[in-house]
């Protein structure tokens, strides 16, 4: 059954206000930031579900500061976002903001086993909505998108092998075996330095698994229960 309007205006309310310093020291050793108020804007929708555990959109930060460092380091035009694990969209979007906001054209590609296209429940504030209707009042018209409704190794196993994912985040299923095997596939359609971001690292599985993975770098202790690696393809 939906949460009632109340539930989510409540949860966005707590989670507004809470502070995260850690992810404020990220933000600025990185040197750049998402703009406050348009990220809760978004976060309102998109990254504020009613559950057992609190929202927490921090990783929007994470990925938009990350995101705008590696785009000042290149000089590729055109580039292409993966985001694995779509939910709402949120993730593809702060993506998509990072590339329109450093002038890059490119595109996201976001993948989810849930129909990005289905008129169904997502537990927003919105529902019943499909994905590409959720982020469209906040979609920079510069940068192209897909969404797809597939697993997210079945979408790289597609992919033609001379194609390449500058940069990406890696939260679909939480476990060494479909982390092992989004990680493998990726790593064979990036190059020396691109990016990879591995959600919920916490959990033993995936911890193992990225630690057989060709990425190395940062990692982000959000919360007792939400960390990252901020992984660079070695």
């Amino acid at each position: 059954m939906k949460a009632a309007r109340e539930a989510y205006v409540s949860a966005f309310e707590a989670e507004r206000v809470r502070e995260y310093p850690i992810v404020d020291d990220f933000e600025r050793d990185a040197g750049f930031a998402l703009d406050r108020g348009r990220l809760e804007d978004a976060a309102r929708v998109l990254a504020c579900p009613v559950k057992k555990n609190p929202p927490c959109w921090q990783h929007g930060r994470i990925l938009y500061a990350q995101a705008r460092r590696y785009l000042a380091g290149t000089e590729d035009y055109y580039m292409t976002f993966l985001d694995i694990g779509t939910a709402k969209g949120f993730s593809a979007l702060c993506m998509a903001w990072a590339l329109a906001d450093a002038g890059h054209a490119g595109m996201v590609v976001s993948i989810d086993v849930i129909d990005p296209y289905a008129m169904v429940d997502r537990n927003s504030i919105l529902d019943p909505m499909t994905v590409p209707e959720l982020v469209d009042p906040w979609w920079p018209m510069s940068v192209d998108r897909e969404f797809h409704g597939m697993p997210g190794a079945d979408w790289l196993a597609l992919l033609p092998r001379d194609e390449r994912v500058h940069f990406a985040f890696v939260d679909g299923k939480h476990d060494f075996n479909a982390v092992s095997a989004e990680g493998r596939m990726l790593a064979e359609h990036q190059e020396p330095g691109d990016v990879a971001i591995f959600d919920d690292v916490h959990v033993p599985g995936v911890n193992r698994a990225v630690s057989n993975l060709p990425y190395a770098g940062q990692r982000i202790k959000v919360l007792t229960n939400r960390a990252y690696l901020l992984g660079e393809r070695q």
